[in-house]
């Protein structure tokens, strides 16, 4: 699809998500939602929505963390061509249920980070303890950076066999490194210095000059913000080249134009990352195609933090306007 496209399928899939999901739903979330379907050039289908929402409030109570705005979201994520709903359903509980059983807390994130566990209920225990192992070292380095928004990445990485011990310290050195190098410090950078382990595990200075050299490509063009960090790790490990960075920054600037995103302009840069890796991965023009499912997996990690972080923030903006 061309720009003018891809700009319009976001705009009517916003459309379609808003009439369904209502207006308790933040719009920031119904935003990402529509996003995750045209990223991954999937036709919304508000019936199949329906019935996977429907399907997670059968099996949860009123107070489970999954009632509320990101009920869509997990929805969404379930809601893939050809599979049974109602089994993708238990198997998510299922995978929750592990992770709670190596003390992963209730929250929204320990269901976000079983979405990425793989299907395969043998390996679940193993999963579960690594991604734990991984989550123990991490907060040794970042004890308040680290909390359950961080659970998503522990599971994705975790699967990766590195030992923890040196995983952590090798984030660590990413973290430290990209600050210096101007990169601001925070839950954004902790993602982003995750992230830049994923193909390997030792620390390399040539990954954070490629990441520079990024920031400072959409900087001046579109609007960067640290929420944008992951999405630029992501485009670093990945080998994304500069022509492909010169398109995502021609699709930003087109979506900046939509009505949807008039006043959530730094969500532009995000969708036209996410269509664009996978795009590559679809043509197979990706540095190395096996990695084209790692990619999907990651943009979903990253964009169900996103959505888990801006639904809480929703949350906290309203009891606080209640209180006042």
């Amino acid at each position: 699809m061309d720009v003018h496209t891809i700009r319009e399928e976001i705009e009517l899939t916003y459309e379609k998500v808003k009439s369904l999901a209502g207006w308790t739903v933040d719009k920031d979330v119904v935003l990402t939602i529509a996003s995750y379907y045209v990223t991954s050039e999937r036709e919304f289908n508000a019936e199949n929505l329906r019935r996977a929402m429907d399907a997670i409030k059968k099996e949860t109570s009123w107070f489970s963390p999954l009632r509320g705005n990101l009920l869509p979201m997990i929805a969404a994520f379930l809601d893939k061509p050809g599979v049974n709903i109602e089994e993708e359903v238990v198997r998510l509980f299922d995978k929750q249920r592990i992770l709670r059983a190596v003390s992963f807390r209730n929250s929204i994130h320990s269901y976000l980070a079983a979405l990425l566990m793989t299907n395969e209920p043998d390996l679940y225990d193993d999963e579960a303890r690594q991604a734990k192992a991984l989550y123990v070292e991490m907060k040794k380095h970042h004890y308040f950076l680290t909390s359950d928004d961080d659970y998503t990445y522990a599971v994705l990485l975790g699967n990766q066999g590195y030992h923890p011990v040196e995983h952590a310290k090798s984030m660590r050195m990413y973290y430290d490194a990209l600050r210096k190098e101007g990169f601001k410090a925070g839950n954004e950078l902790q993602w982003m210095s995750q992230v830049m382990t994923y193909v390997k595990v030792t620390m390399d200075p040539l990954f954070v000059s490629r990441a520079v050299e990024i920031l400072h490509r959409f900087k001046g063009k579109t609007k960067v913000r640290q929420l944008h960090y992951p999405m630029i790790g992501f485009l670093t490990v990945f080998g994304i080249q500069d022509n492909e960075i010169q398109k995502i920054v021609e699709l930003t600037r087109t979506l900046e134009e939509s009505k949807v995103l008039k006043w959530k302009r730094e969500m532009a840069l995000s969708i036209a990352i996410g269509y664009v890796m996978h795009a590559l991965t679809e043509s197979g023009e990706a540095t190395n195609v096996s990695l084209a499912t790692s990619v999907e997996l990651m943009i979903q990690a990253q964009q169900a933090v996103m959505a888990a972080t801006i639904a809480a923030m929703a949350a906290s903006t309203s009891t606080n306007s209640s209180n006042s």
